[in-house]
């Protein structure tokens, strides 16, 4: 039997996708009682996104949940390849830092057009790819709105290995919240001035 388009999709694009996005456990350099995946770690941050955008949304920050759920759900896709980079290789300040988030901004570019090409259908994949180069410069409400539920997701991780036992998750918790208020701070703001 021939393989129609959809079947290639499946095979060639989503069968993978999703296999290694639930093989690749986060928090890899840190001890954790209760290992969670990429998959996972996507699926609570398009929940969480939705829930922002809505509540955003009645409190008068205009934004496009469906857009928000877009780049919810396709966050961290390049982590497909690069696996889980740690908070520290990510947010680190100096000369060495910057080059190594300049290396790692070329590989995740790298690899989403590598995933994102698997689609076989140009169009998608490049409206895939626009909502990747969205959601890493942030500029935009909801590339905001991602990045807040994505702290909250870290957030809700690190209590609850705390409430397992795991101290080592007070600092990811504390350095979550001080971003979240950050961030959902200049949208109000923000908001308030227009």
């Amino acid at each position: 039997m021939a393989k129609t388009s959809f079947d290639k999709i499946i095979d060639d694009f989503l069968q993978y996708t999703i296999a290694r996005t639930t093989a690749i456990q986060r928090y890899n350099t840190k001890q954790i009682i209760k290992p969670q995946n990429v998959m996972e770690h996507e699926g609570a941050v398009a929940f969480i996104a939705m829930v922002l955008s809505d509540h955003l949304n009645e409190m008068g920050v205009k934004n496009d949940t469906e857009k928000v759920l877009r780049i919810a759900i396709t966050h961290d896709k390049d982590e497909v390849v690069s696996g889980d980079i740690n908070f520290v290789a990510k947010y680190s300040h100096g000369q060495l830092s910057d080059d190594l988030r300049e290396s790692l901004d070329k590989l995740g570019d790298y690899v989403i057009k590598q995933l994102y090409s698997r689609i076989n259908n140009k169009r998608i994949s490049d409206r895939y790819y626009a909502l990747y180069i969205e959601e890493k410069k942030k500029k935009s409400v909801e590339s905001k709105i991602v990045k807040m539920a994505d702290w909250i997701d870290v957030i809700i991780y690190a209590r609850q290995e705390q409430a397992l036992g795991n101290k080592g998750m007070i600092d990811a918790e504390k350095n979550a919240r001080e971003r979240f208020v950050q961030t959902f701070t200049e949208l109000i703001k923000k908001k308030s001035s227009q």
